[in-house]
């Protein structure tokens, strides 16, 4: 139930629920797209790759809408205006089994004929490549690499995750979805979607009922540690690869990258001033690569990137990055921490420039 305030009489009115095909909604055309817009209204940031989906073989089924978490896991979306049907847990099983034969140059060949499609843009491999790396590359605290094609380089889990998004569910979902969440492992959420209508506005609430808050968030952080053992395993972190060549040392100062300035602050950049620079300092932890000159606090890169932006911009940063693309060396003629890792540079070739 949601309740409204007036703001002069302080009095409490509720606001009725409605079902979204009795306010005129419709699934495919203003559900769908409302997710396509804005992934959040499901609860979590996600990379929308495609709509209606229907690349598989031997089969006219089409899946609503592929997502990609900041994991690197598929997400099978399964969207129902009111009531969730007793097949939705079905259908959205058999989407998930096609999509797991999908390699991540698949996905982001759909990415590409997707969006280009819809004619908002015209995307190069390049383009889409590097939109996937930064997605994924804030969870993994490093750059993913581009193959010589363009698109990201990195290895999709064969485990899609399955999202189902209605006005209501009945037990004859639910039921089955906990069996296979609680029997099997499998990763399956049931987000409620629910309309309200207040003074001539429609107001959207997403509650995810399955699983609950507290086990999400362990099975999130278990997918997290999962996935960034995964990366770990294939790729060295960043900031273990500029210590290790020398790159950076303990105590090196970085600046930050001019040009990644956001143009809505007006806060001028100089290298004297304490904000725009930070001190490495030599861990290889999670979070405690990067002390901000500003303030004495411990990031990660890509924390104190998210810090500092969210001082100019006086508000949460809340987009994609990866902070190592922000900050740059000032003995490598300014190049980014990113630029560095990606080469072959070790600190001793600078002391050689140097002494010659």
């Amino acid at each position: 139930m949601i309740f409204s305030v007036d703001g002069d009489e302080g009095t409490l009115k509720s606001i009725e629920k409605e079902k979204l095909s009795k306010l005129g909604f419709f699934e495919r055309r203003d559900l769908q797209e409302w997710v396509i817009q804005e992934p959040r209204i499901l609860g979590e940031g996600l990379l929308v790759i495609t709509s209606e989906y229907a690349n598989f073989e031997e089969t006219r089924d089409r899946l609503d809408i592929l997502g990609l978490d900041r994991q690197g896991r598929l997400v099978v979306i399964e969207l129902k205006r009111d009531h969730a049907d007793r097949t939705t847990d079905l259908q959205a099983i058999k989407y998930a089994s096609y999509c797991a034969t999908l390699t991540a140059e698949d996905v982001q060949k759909d990415y590409r004929e997707f969006w280009n499609g819809r004619g908002e843009q015209s995307l190069t491999p390049e383009d889409v490549g590097q939109r996937f790396a930064d997605f994924i590359s804030e969870t993994l605290g490093e750059d993913l690499p581009l193959s010589s094609d363009g698109w990201a380089d990195f290895d999709l889990d064969q485990k899609p995750r399955i999202l189902l998004a209605a006005g209501s569910f009945g037990t004859e979902v639910t039921a089955p979805v906990m069996w296979l969440i609680e029997e099997y492992g499998m990763d399956i959420t049931c987000t409620r979607i629910e309309a309200y209508e207040h003074q001539n506005q429609i107001l959207i609430n997403s509650e995810q009922i399955i699983p609950v808050a507290e086990v999400e968030e362990y099975m999130t952080k278990r997918r997290k540690k999962q996935g960034t053992q995964k990366a770990v395993s294939r790729r060295p972190a960043a900031i273990n690869v500029l210590l290790d060549r020398g790159v950076l040392t303990p105590g090196q100062k970085v600046y930050f990258h001019s040009e990644q300035i956001p143009d809505e602050t007006d806060r001028e950049w100089s290298k004297d001033d304490e904000f725009w620079r930070a001190t490495v300092t030599g861990n290889t932890g999670r979070s405690d690569n990067v002390k901000w000159d500003y303030n004495d606090e411990i990031y990660s890169f890509t924390g104190l990137t998210r810090e500092l932006l969210g001082e100019l911009l006086d508000s949460d940063y809340s987009g994609a990055l990866n902070g190592y693309k922000f900050w740059c060396h000032p003995d490598f003629d300014g190049r980014t921490l990113s630029s560095l890792r990606n080469s072959a540079t070790r600190g001793e070739d600078q002391e050689r420039k140097t002494n010659n």
